[in-house]
């Protein structure tokens, strides 16, 4: 069962028809148009300029349909969206997800989904009857929150921050971060949030999230990322400036400060993607990016 806190002073929430109020401070937190909103006003003027950057980009790459259908098939491609090769490698990482930790309930699981975007995974999580929430910044009826109405299956919406999360400690026994965990600034206050809602026994997944052996291979990929959104797009959405990328060094210090320890379980993408190292180095070019399945629970 999702349990909700208050994201300012942790504080519980009294249930209304409108949403939630603080029993602590006495803040208001409303549901519009079946989202509950937890991004205070000062904190949505922060996200503005990179909620707005972000949307930009994404319609441009062809995100956001009106087809119910697309929706529900998802993470499985639709043969000519030009994002097929992105999708049918979320695919492969959810086939990973759902063998190693979400099981069909009963008994029934409390999985937050950070991230979610328009919540395809908290729809296949909910389809396998568990209680799923899905986070994320933008509302987008395309391509955010919003776009989960397309959906046949329920499952609890939430614009929050993934530094602030609006759930009380312990109540998850999944926190997944779905191709997210590179938009925080601050890996160590990003995890330590996740950390503070997982259950004793829980996990923390890190699912498709770039990462690299060496961190100037990750800085150049940024850098290169960024001028060719401006070149594209005319803007170089770094408004906010994100990590990025991922190292396992970086993972195992983190690790280390918040007692938990990773696993990491591979996802094979095929014989081109296994070649690109290898295609990399021969061009002396920066080494490419790498995905894996990231899992990290508390060390006994």
């Amino acid at each position: 069962m999702i349990e909700l806190s208050c994201p300012v002073c942790r504080a519980g929430l009294l249930e209304h028809s409108g949403g939630w109020s603080c029993r602590g401070c006495a803040a208001d937190y409303p549901i519009v148009e079946g989202i509950g909103r937890f991004l205070p006003p000062d904190r949505a003027a922060h996200y503005e300029a990179f909620l707005r950057d972000y949307t930009t980009v994404r319609m441009a790459e062809g995100r956001g349909h009106e087809q119910p259908a697309y929706f529900r098939r998802l993470p499985e491609p639709t043969k000519g969206d030009p994002l097929y090769g992105q999708w049918a490698m979320r695919a492969k990482s959810w086939s990973v997800l759902e063998r190693l930790l979400v099981p069909a309930g009963p008994p029934a699981l409390t999985v937050l989904d950070v991230g979610a975007g328009m919540g395809w995974l908290s729809n296949r999580v909910a389809q396998r009857f568990h209680d799923a929430a899905a986070v994320d910044l933008t509302v987008d009826a395309a391509d955010g929150l919003g776009a989960a109405r397309h959906f046949t299956t329920e499952f609890a919406r939430f614009q929050a921050e993934m530094d602030v999360l609006p759930f009380a400690d312990g109540c998850a026994d999944l926190v997944i971060f779905n191709a997210s965990l590179h938009y925080s600034t601050d890996l160590l206050r990003t995890l330590g949030e996740a950390l503070r809602v997982l259950a004793p026994n829980g996990r923390i997944v890190v699912m498709d999230t770039p990462i690299y052996r060496r961190e100037r291979d990750g800085a150049a990929m940024v850098a290169e990322r960024h001028a060719d959104f401006e070149r594209r797009f005319g803007t170089r959405s770094d408004s906010i400036a994100s990590i990025g990328f991922v190292t396992m060094p970086q993972l195992r210090v983190v690790g280390t400060a918040l007692g938990l320890r990773w696993q990491q379980h591979s996802t094979w993408y095929g014989w081109k993607w296994a070649w690109r190292p290898w295609r990399a180095r021969l061009r002396r070019r920066r080494a490419p990016s790498r995905f894996a399945l990231l899992v990290a629970h508390r060390a006994e």
